[in-house]
């Protein structure tokens, strides 16, 4: 059902605004992973075998077939995961195809999927291509490799050079990488290297994220018990400071507090999100949003698959925002988008209120602060409200 790009209404039952919104984004959740890091939190499994990943793909296109298409045109989809690489290319092409099929997907959509250098190689690659596939993202996180050995990375700084080179091989025109900095026993050269390689690369997209220690994760096992050999707060900060000035002098611009692009490569996916736009989400965990209507899938694979297949409800949560919610997230969202930030007169056309007439006191503060400013009618982070975003997102709860 592939489109071109145009407008489209999604209004919602749920809440008191009304708004036009041009078009939406789809996630899709693969679960599967060769071997779970010690930092990730993210709904992923390792040691699945070929019948269970079989399994699940025949669940996730029987669920994309059953999906409410409210006519919005969706003009980004997104394969996630845990890996989406760790299943066979045939069977991510076969999830696209019932993507395109169920929804109106424009005919310029950027289609993204994640992969990880050591399950990527050129022949893999050129099936994603060739299914429609345009634009992927590597899990790099470092070039040192014992560094990758200590985050329980599978592949090596080598192996990552080759697979960026090798998407570029099967005509991948749109390359991101992930990089990680604040990692355990990591150095500022560790770190200045890493950013020089992946410059060096030519890649169109830089995620440079700092190590967040989550409980339940080994590494938050690690920590608990005094085991885990962090850089200290100012060495962190350091290494922000080097990646955001080193990716500015390559032409890289910060569109996002973690995200770097070179000119019309932002990651459009993520642009709906920090919008707080509806989107599409399919797979075990993934996450919609849809009428106005927050909904968790099942989270573990065999129990999503079993429900699936028998067209069974797959909620596993459901949440309904209410209005002054929506508003706090549109505003919490849009403070992450250091260039874009928050638009005020989108925001006003869809609240039907001014933040400025909204939230007058905490505005007034925080610009006082000098963590937030406005500038025509956009509010955003400045330079030292990046390093204390956290306290100016806060603000609007």
């Amino acid at each position: 059902m592939d489109l071109p790009r145009g407008s489209a209404l999604a209004p919602s039952r749920h809440g008191e605004y009304n708004v036009t919104l041009m078009t939406q984004g789809c996630y899709v959740h693969i679960p599967f992973c060769a071997h779970k890091c010690a930092y990730c939190d993210f709904n992923s499994y390792g040691g699945h075998g070929a019948g269970s990943i079989e399994r699940y793909v025949d669940a996730i296109v029987c669920e994309i077939a059953r999906a409410d298409c409210d006519g919005a045109i969706v003009d980004t989809v997104f394969f996630g995961g845990g890996t989406p690489t760790a299943i066979p290319a045939e069977s991510e092409a076969r999830i696209l195809h019932a993507v395109r099929k169920a929804l109106p997907v424009a005919a310029d959509a950027e289609i993204t999927t994640e992969a990880n250098p050591g399950s990527s190689d050129v022949a893999g690659l050129a099936v994603l291509r060739a299914a429609g596939f345009n634009r992927i993202s590597f899990g790099v996180q470092s070039f040192d490799d014992d560094l990758l050995r200590g985050v329980d990375r599978i592949h090596s700084a080598q192996e990552a050079r080759d697979a960026v080179r090798a998407a570029r091989h099967a005509g991948f025109e749109n390359v991101s990488i992930d990089l990680m900095y604040g990692l355990p026993r990591q150095t500022l050269p560790q770190w200045v290297e890493t950013v020089e390689q992946a410059i060096d690369l030519g890649v169109d997209h830089l995620s440079m994220y700092s190590l967040i220690v989550e409980q339940g994760t080994g590494f938050g096992v690690l920590a608990a018990k005094g085991r885990l050999p962090l850089p200290g707060d100012d060495l962190t900060a350091d290494m922000f400071e080097f990646a955001r000035v080193r990716a500015a002098e390559a032409g890289y611009g910060q569109y996002e507090i973690s995200n770097y692009t070179l000119p019309g490569r932002e990651c459009r996916q993520n642009v709906h999100y920090w919008r707080n736009e509806p989107y599409h989400g399919f797979g075990a965990g993934a996450v919609s949003y849809q009428d106005g209507v927050r909904r968790t899938r099942l989270l573990t694979p065999s129990r999503y698959s079993v429900a699936a297949l028998a067209g069974a409800d797959l909620t596993a949560e459901a949440e309904v925002p209410t209005v002054e919610q929506q508003m706090a997230e549109t505003m919490m969202l849009g403070l992450r988008m250091t260039r874009e930030g928050v638009d005020l007169a989108r925001f006003r056309q869809r609240f039907n209120v001014d933040p400025r007439d909204k939230w007058p006191v905490e505005i007034a503060r925080l610009t006082s602060q000098g963590l937030i400013e406005v500038e025509g009618d956009v509010l955003r982070l400045t330079y030292r409200g990046v390093f204390l975003g956290g306290e100016a997102m806060i603000a609007f709860i």
